[in-house]
């Protein structure tokens, strides 16, 4: 009896192990079991020595009919990026009766996420990262599938773990599709994949767990409730944030307008009682806009003027300006196959806003894609769900081999007619003047102020926003008051005298709009001190009505950050609290293992006015800054005073 016992438990243990076995899905000689899928503007496909290589197209890849599995399923793959900047792997996977992908290195490079989670993409939702990605430098990629959850790693370091009860999964609208119901692509990018495999799973991976039930000492709820009444009882936030605009204007990174800003705010703090102040230095981007226009020629009898803001990074025109016939198109696969009609002419996107992480593409690239076809000038339709005939300006970017054009961005109804001008069959003319120029870095500071801790000064919570911003508008909403609500928690923490264990450091980056370079500098100039920096929170939304916070840090880190949102639940509304806290300026210490969390808002009119002229005081409700200032000095102060250190 116990030698048939012993021979049955062999036997199910081996079978157990047979169906946790990898099987490989290429075999690195060719492309057999695969397909080329049929992306316009696709680049060319090869095998060589063990590797597939996707030579960069718009859009590239391949795709099986028949995955391995629809659930409780694991894929791993080693992936890296030869040329180009944006995602490397394009994994698409499915999930039961659904599909969804999974993108590494997409958004200019940076970005991990799952597209799409309840309709927003892989640059919007939970599941949304930033790592920084090295070219020719090969990444570990394991995904995992089951009834309950879809967990990411990348080099063992697990960087997406999301719940899918009650969410929708499904891919994002477009020629992605194309890739389900199993594939791999990528974008405007040449990469190189090799070991794909599968196994099927006996055992889910380790549940997300539940957030929210853990307990704070009761004197965290004294303090949230003084907190909020002494953030409540004035509009001195506001104010604040109408001087600040009003007295400095745009304040655009290399502008003498920013550098008094950072004059006037540093002279602030001081007055406010903060410790430590001080500039930070930083060589900033110095892109200059100049005198711009833009004129419709034909049709009409005498030239008419079109509003046009220049894209930050943009090439100017010769000075008598670009006079050429106009082609519109809709999307990067329209203008690949039209690519015949582009040569001598403008190239007008008028790709219709599908979010923000979906649309940006034709400002950041637009000009690589259309100068490839021989267009002389790219023009991208303002990138936003509203507007009153307002472009939206913002950085683009050149490829490196690329010939550089102009480009700029048009009002969403001046895009319209234009096209409705081509469908009619006549051929708009356009003149383009514009005298942008890059000069050489300027010097700015990352500006900042303390609250120093107590007993454990050393340990560090950040909490900031970006300090810079176009040179159009004011900059009230990107990032004006983010940076405001950030400074008034410590304010409102050194008047209640609520004096934490930590330090609190408020941190305004300079230059966030041109990749984040205020960030990097903080995170190189603290690098030594790293170790030490207990949570880093940006405010990069728009001082909107806040609904909580996200967060990408450990399980444990987690359930603390849930037991906040509670406390600001209760009292304003804010007690949401996600996965995926990462936003550009603490993207960088994320990589370096620091836990991050951003301020989430109520914000459907943020693209009404981001990168706009529109973007002034008026538009931040008074109260709602005072929301967002409370809750960022709950969230703040709970960490900063925690008997035990936030769990790594």
């Amino acid at each position: 009896m116990q030698r048939r016992w012993w021979i049955w438990f062999a036997c199910l243990l081996a079978s157990r192990l047979v169906a946790g076995d990898w099987k490989p899905l290429f075999d690195g000689k060719s492309l057999a079991g695969w397909e080329v899928t049929p992306f316009a503007g696709h680049g060319d496909i090869e095998v060589r020595d063990g590797v597939l290589v996707l030579n960069q197209g718009i859009l590239t890849g391949i795709h099986r009919t028949n995955p391995p599995a629809r659930v409780d399923y694991e894929v791993s793959l080693e992936a890296r990026r030869v040329l180009g900047g944006d995602f490397f792997c394009g994994l698409t996977f499915p999930v039961r009766d659904s599909h969804a992908s999974l993108i590494v290195g997409g958004w200019g490079g940076a970005v991990v996420g799952i597209s799409s989670i309840d309709d927003q993409d892989a640059s919007q939702n939970e599941t949304t990262q930033y790592k920084s990605f090295q070219k020719e430098r090969w990444y570990a990629i394991r995904l995992a599938v089951t009834g309950t959850n879809l967990t990411v790693w990348i080099d063992d370091e697990r960087v997406i773990q999301v719940a899918t009860a009650g969410k929708k999964i499904a891919m994002r609208s477009g020629e992605i599709e194309m890739s389900a119901p199993f594939g791999l692509a990528t974008w405007s990018t040449t990469a190189e994949i090799r070991n794909v495999r599968w196994r099927s799973l006996g055992e889910d991976p380790k549940p997300a767990p539940p957030g929210g039930a853990a307990l704070l000492p009761e004197r965290f709820s004294v303090a949230a409730d003084r907190i909020v009444a002494k953030a409540t009882n004035s509009h001195r936030a506001w104010q604040r944030l109408a001087e600040m605009c009003d007295r400095f204007g745009p304040r655009a990174a290399g502008s003498t307008n920013l550098e008094l800003a950072i004059d006037w705010i540093l002279d602030q703090m001081k007055r406010d009682g903060l410790d430590a102040v001080r500039g930070e230095p930083v060589a900033v981007t110095h892109w200059v806009r100049g005198k711009e226009s833009l004129e419709l020629m034909e049709p009409g009898r005498s030239p008419e003027s079109m509003p046009l803001l220049g894209l930050g990074g943009s090439i100017g025109t010769p000075p008598e300006g670009i006079t050429a016939r106009v082609l519109v198109v809709t999307n990067f696969e329209e203008l690949a196959a039209r690519g015949d009609e582009a040569k001598g002419r403008i190239v007008v996107f008028n790709a219709p806003f599908q979010g923000y992480g979906t649309t940006v593409r034709y400002r950041y690239s637009g000009a690589n894609a259309a100068a490839k076809v021989g267009a002389v000038a790219s023009l991208v339709r303002a990138v936003g769900d509203f507007g009153l005939r307002t472009p939206h300006t913002g950085m683009m970017r050149y490829d490196d081999g690329v010939t550089k054009i102009p480009h700029a961005s048009v009002s969403a109804e001046d895009a319209a007619r234009l096209q409705r001008w081509q469908e009619r069959g006549v051929t708009p003319v356009l003149r383009l003047r514009m005298e942008a120029e890059s000069r050489p870095p300027a010097q700015s500071r990352n500006v900042i102020g303390e609250i120093r801790g107590t007993t454990l000064p050393h340990e560090v919570i950040v909490v900031g926003g970006h300090v810079d911003s176009w040179d159009v508008g004011r900059g009230a909403l990107d990032d004006g008051g983010g940076c405001i609500a950030a400074w008034e928690a410590l304010r409102l923490l050194r008047d209640l005298g609520l004096k934490p264990r930590r330090t609190i450091r408020c941190v305004l980056w300079t230059d966030e709009e041109n990749g984040a370079i205020g960030g990097k500098a903080y995170r190189d100039a603290h690098r030594s001190e790293l170790k030490n920096h207990v949570l880093a929170i940006e405010s990069d939304n728009g001082a909107f009505d806040p609904t909580g916070f996200g967060f990408t840090g450990s399980d444990e880190a987690m359930r603390i950050v849930k037991a906040v949102g509670e406390s600001t639940g209760s009292r304003l509304k804010a007690g949401k609290v996600v996965a995926g806290g990462a936003d550009a300026d603490t993207g960088p210490l994320l990589e370096e293992g620091v836990p991050v969390a951003a301020l989430r808002v109520a914000g459907e009119r943020y693209f009404w006015y981001h990168h706009t002229e529109a973007d002034t005081p008026e538009k931040v409700d008074p109260d709602a800054l005072n929301r967002c200032a409370a809750a960022l000095a709950i969230l703040v102060y709970t960490i900063a005073d925690l008997e035990q250190t936030l769990p790594r």
